[in-house]
């Protein structure tokens, strides 16, 4: 990815180096989250462009296409809002893409405008959205179990051939037909939509503090990482409020030290801790995040971390707490599965769907880790 002019000249070199094969390229735009990118309509921009096309035309790099990233969707908190910050991602991408295509010569392939972070990949699979058969690249539209997203196709509906029966059970209404009229649009156009998302096999507890979909589609039971734990040690009436607290053997070592961002007014309301024990064996009556969460949270939670330990707090009313004991195994939905995985050298795979059997390791799938 390039988004500045002086990191042109590197691409001859990686030509050179790879036998004359030319390096394919995308030109990153920043659409609001500040990370990488030029800004759409800028001079930077331009420059960057006239230095990407001059390189094409020289042999030394081919245009691939256009791509952003909008890491800023995972601050959004009401039902299916990324889907604004989608539509801003496919808009700013078409700005440049023309710009592109208005100065790039004959006779090239059409370009990809790749989109997404894994809130706005989520709320792309609203059933407004239905996508032709050689439509959108990289997730699948009938995806919302978590079990059809991962193969790389669509689900094969055309615009003109969508069932309205299929958006019966979605809760919250929003409006789709602006994205829906632009997807056709940049279809129309020509170029290539790419959905990209990294979080979005697994999930985790950011994903549904985003609310890219409702509660309908995407809720807890659709988290497919967590950490298997012990319990430690108790402490009674250690907490706030007199309220127990608890240590396990996970600390940010395994679990990651990224909080979900605290959006509530007043600050210190919503969640923000470091991970959330899952309703699993002894603690399988235990509360788990609902559809006002993170305003509203319940349970056991990851409330401090040292490099190898967490403390856990109980969030709710002291009665309701179920108790834990010192050598018990529990299982912790992550903040950012990106992050937790990365601290491990393998997953060891269960199928929820084997009733009576759910904890058994069907398959052992190793990571590739390291920079």
């Amino acid at each position: 990815m390039v988004d500045h002019p002086d990191q042109v000249p590197y691409l001859s070199t990686l030509a050179t180096k790879s036998g004359g094969n030319a390096p394919l390229v995308f030109l990153k735009v920043n659409i609001g989250s500040n990370r990488a990118g030029v800004i759409p309509g800028s001079p930077n921009c331009t420059e960057v462009i006239d230095a990407l096309l001059a390189s094409e035309e020289a042999g030394t790099s081919a245009l691939l296409g256009v791509y952003t990233h909008a890491g800023h969707s995972y601050a959004t908190r009401k039902d299916w809002e990324a889907m604004g910050i989608l539509t801003d991602e496919f808009e700013a991408l078409k700005q440049v893409a023309e710009q592109v295509r208005g100065k790039r010569g004959p006779g090239k392939d059409p370009l990809v405008l790749s989109v997404g972070a894994t809130p706005t990949a989520t709320t792309i699979q609203h059933p407004d959205l239905a996508v032709p058969t050689n439509g959108v690249n990289g997730t699948s539209t009938n995806g919302a179990n978590g079990t059809n997203g991962t193969n790389g196709t669509t689900n094969g509906h055309s615009y003109d051939d969508i069932d309205e029966t299929k958006t019966a059970d979605i809760l919250t209404t929003v409006p789709t037909a602006h994205l829906k009229h632009l997807l056709k649009e940049l279809k129309a156009s020509g170029f290539t939509l790419e959905v990209h998302a990294g979080v979005y096999p697994t999930l985790d507890v950011q994903q549904l503090a985003a609310h890219a979909r409702d509660s309908s589609t995407l809720n807890s039971s659709m988290v497919a990482i967590s950490v298997l734990a012990d319990v430690a040690s108790i402490y009674a009436s250690r907490g706030p409020g007199l309220s127990t607290e608890a240590l396990v053997n996970a600390g940010c070592i395994a679990l990651g030290r990224e909080p979900c961002e605290d959006k509530g007014t007043p600050p210190g309301q919503h969640y923000s801790g470091y991970g959330i024990l899952m309703p699993w064996g002894s603690l399988a009556g235990a509360p788990a995040p609902g559809p006002e969460f993170p305003a509203k949270h319940e349970g056991w939670e990851v409330a401090k971390l040292s490099q190898e330990h967490g403390v856990l707090r109980w969030a709710g009313r002291r009665q309701d707490e179920v108790p834990l004991k010192v050598g018990q195994k529990v299982r912790i939905w992550p903040n950012h599965s990106c992050i937790t995985g990365a601290a491990y050298a393998y997953y060891l795979v269960v199928d929820s769907r084997n009733k009576g059997r759910e904890d058994e390791i069907v398959d052992v799938w190793v990571r590739w880790n390291g920079w």
